[in-house]
């Protein structure tokens, strides 16, 4: 999933480097172990936040030109609420970002035989709706983002971005509708469409599924 094609101060370190350092103080926040959701929203948060004021944004500016409200977005940078990938993806086109982008952190030197690991208990600061979405990816560098997606997907949005993305059912069952055409999947069944393509996810009512999502990774420009 991507941009919906349908869809509703504490200062953090100015000037050019506030960014960066925000994205450093989310890290130092990090000594070992999973992080909480708590800790997630918050490091996201600082990342929204750092951003904004780096494009000279006021918090109210950047909430209307992403359609939510002023006190909304107040929470989001405070770590108080969790978002929407739909919301997630109008911040990040009023930022001039893109939502991988916020999702990761700044990606280190890579070095010869470097690992990621993500503990089972590690949180979650988005919701796709009806459920947490988990990050899977390190830190930007590789050029793929993979994510947990849980819950149900009845919503009715309808997403197109540019980047290919791969889906595997791992619980329950999803209805991926291309355009026009409905593909059923069950547990073990997986898709792979390329960027461009407008589709939504759908399941029965009443009931959730577990999807790993592959994402292309396409660092902003």
């Amino acid at each position: 999933m991507g941009s919906p094609a349908s869809e509703r101060e504490p200062r953090a370190p100015g000037g050019a480097g506030g960014y960066a350092a925000a994205v450093a103080e989310s890290r130092r926040r990090r000594p070992g172990g999973p992080a909480s959701p708590d800790e997630a929203a918050r490091a996201l948060g600082a990342r929204i936040r750092a951003l904004r004021q780096e494009r000279g944004m006021t918090l109210a500016q950047a909430a209307a030109q992403a359609e939510l409200s002023h006190s909304f977005l107040s929470q989001v940078e405070r770590g108080l609420e969790r978002l929407s990938m739909a919301s997630l993806f109008r911040i990040a086109r009023t930022l001039g970002t893109t939502q991988q982008a916020l999702l990761t952190d700044d990606a280190p030197p890579r070095r010869r035989g470097g690992h990621h690991v993500v503990r089972a208990g590690a949180g979650s600061p988005l919701d796709s709706g009806g459920g947490p979405v988990k990050v899977l990816g390190p830190a930007g560098a590789p050029p793929f983002l993979p994510m947990i997606f849980s819950g149900s997907f009845d919503d009715g949005i309808w997403w197109e971005h540019d980047e290919e993305e791969f889906v595997y059912v791992l619980e329950g069952a999803l209805t991926v509708v291309l355009e026009e055409e409905e593909i059923p999947l069950a547990a073990g069944d997986s898709i792979h469409y390329q960027g461009g393509v407008r589709h939504l996810w759908r399941t029965s009512p009443g009931t959730t599924c577990r999807a790993l999502v592959v994402k292309e990774f396409r660092h902003p420009e």
